[in-house]
Formats: C-alpha cells, sequence, structure tokens
C-alpha cells in the first residue's frame, strides 16, 4: 500500500489536520504561497538542476504541509502514524504512467547530464530557449517526482533554469487549464509543441505585459479564467473572434474554446466594438529589447 492518502484514498495525508482534498487545497495555499515568496525574497538552494536540487524546492514549498516534502515517491519515507509512504508506481485514471521506481533517479539524473552538457541553456535565443525549456519541462513532469506538489515545484525549477541562461518565464500569465493541456499533449501524445508555444509567449516580457491586465480584468469581474484556455494570439495563425474589449494597444477576444489577447492593430478596424465578431490575422509580438520594455515582474504563480 502506498500509505500516502486517508482511508479516503483520495487525500493525501497532511500536517495541517485537512480531512478532504477540497479541505486541504484550500488551506495548503498560504503555507506554499509564504513558503515560495521566502524562497523568493532569500534563495539560499544550489542552483544545480539536478535531482537534488528539484528535492530541495519541494522541500522549501511543502515543508509545513507534508511530512514527506522533499522525497521522491520512489523513496521509503516513515510517517508519524506508523506506516511507511512510497508510490514508484503512479497511474492517473486514463493516462499513461510516469516514471516508475528506478526510473525516477535515472531519469533526474540523465536531465541533470544533458543540462550541464548544454551549458544550461546559456547563449540561446529567447525563441531557441524556449524550445529547448520545453523539452526540459516536459521531461521533468514525465518523471512526476512527487506524490502532489509536482507542478509549483517544476515551475520553479524552470525559472531558476530561466534566469541562468538569461531569460525569463513568468508563470503567473499561464492559466492552470493551459498548463494542463500543454501537459498531457507532452506526456500523452508526446507532442511537446503547446509546451513550447506557451513557453514562448511567457518568456516575452512583451506578451507578458499584454496578458497581465487581462487577467487583472477578468480576475475583477470573478471570472474563472484559469479554467480557462488563455493565451496572446500567435503570428500567422488567423482567428475568427468575438471581440471583448480594449486595453491600449492591446484587445481581449473570445472564440469557443479560448481567450485571446492580441495586437489591436491586427484587428479589421481600429474602432471594433464588443462583442462584434471578426478574424484577426496576428502580425509578429515585439522581442525583448524592440520599442517600450515593460517592466519586469516578479512573484508566486497563479492556482498556488
Amino acid at each position: 500500500m502506498p500509505n500516502y492518502t486517508l482511508p479516503d484514498g483520495e487525500t493525501v495525508k497532511n500536517k495541517l489536520g485537512a480531512g478532504s482534498h477540497d479541505e486541504l487545497e484550500t488551506r495548503e495555499v498560504d503555507f506554499v504561497r509564504l513558503r515560495q515568496n521566502e524562497h523568493l525574497l532569500n534563495p539560499r538552494i544550489p542552483r544545480t538542476f539536478d535531482a537534488a536540487h528539484l528535492k530541495a524546492i519541494h522541500r522549501q514549498l511543502f515543508q509545513d504541509v507534508f511530512e514527506w516534502a522533499g522525497h521522491t515517491r520512489d523513496e521509503r519515507v516513515a510517517l508519524s502514524d506508523g506506516t511507511t509512504a512510497t508510490e514508484p508506481l503512479l497511474l492517473r485514471p486514463g493516462s499513461k504512467p510516469f516514471a516508475s521506481g528506478a526510473q525516477i533517479s535515472k531519469g533526474l539524473e540523465s536531465l541533470s547530464t544533458q543540462l550541464q552538457e548544454a551549458d544550461y541553456l546559456r547563449g540561446l535565443s529567447r525563441s531557441e530557449f524556449a524550445a529547448r525549456a520545453a523539452g526540459v519541462l516536459s521531461t521533468v513532469n514525465g518523471i512526476h517526482a512527487f506524490r502532489e506538489g509536482n507542478g509549483r515545484t517544476q515551475r520553479i525549477f524552470m525559472q531558476e533554469l530561466a534566469e541562468e541562461a538569461g531569460h525569463s518565464l513568468d508563470f503567473r500569465v499561464a492559466s492552470r487549464e493551459r498548463m494542463t493541456q500543454a501537459s498531457i499533449a507532452a506526456h500523452e501524445e508526446r507532442d511537446i509543441g503547446p509546451m513550447r508555444r506557451m513557453l514562448d509567449e511567457i518568456s516575452n516580457p512583451h506578451r507578458v505585459a499584454a496578458l497581465t491586465p487581462a487577467i487583472a480584468f477578468l480576475n475583477s469581474m470573478k471570472y474563472p479564467w484559469n479554467e480557462r484556455y488563455l493565451a496572446t494570439t500567435e503570428p500567422g495563425h488567423a482567428e475568427a473572434v468575438t471581440l471583448v474589449g480594449m486595453n491600449g494597444p492591446h484587445f481581449m477576444a473570445r472564440t469557443d474554446a479560448t481567450i485571446l489577447v492580441g495586437q489591436r492593430a491586427d484587428l479589421p478596424k481600429p474602432d471594433l466594438a464588443s462583442g462584434e465578431k471578426a478574424r484577426v490575422f496576428p502580425t509578429r509580438w515585439p522581442e525583448p529589447g524592440e520599442g517600450t520594455e515593460p517592466e519586469p515582474r516578479a512573484g508566486p504563480s497563479p492556482g498556488l
């Protein structure tokens, strides 16, 4: 038995006394956010980009929530209730299994070697970095080293890799639904295209600056944007949209499945009204260093 969960088989045993999955998700937020901000303001974890680095991030984030924080699921961890937690084989209903047993440590060791040989992706253009980083994130997610908390741990790992390479990744503008779709495509279909496109967007400060006020507006309307696929328009990819509104040089629109933020100059007419339908032919977004550079931002990812 894995012994990671309470008798309901769903709620992970925790230090907060939460008795249900929903209660745990609600109560852990503030603890994890506090530890993430603590790490952001005073980072002490060596950036070795190996298993020790990933485990240290997980321990930092979840030390107040799980007794096994910082331990990969193939390890055996003695819990205070007298049981031993271990789950080397992790299956999600309807999905392919993640790495199991010794594959976890071997996979992380292999990734560490690859990153070292690639000089931690230094010297790449922003778009080249995003493409290579998509493969790294897909690999880490496919290993899924921890019983819970993989996504939040991976995002910090990737943000630190980006900083070492001279770039940035702002996961706060990546909706939970978009992260989920990109992760599923990479793990289930071996298609890292959605992951690459997402990282290409959130590594460009101009596209991040377009998404930020759109998200603020959606939050003010109490709209659950995290549950929708939210993205900036993709150059060369035409879209039939319904306009939501304008914000300076940008617009927000919707399709049946997505919320899109684009450049106002790409609209067929500048005075398009909210609710009007149009076909948009997106042009390229400015690169860092072109035009007015947006202010850098830092902080926790949404959904923590």
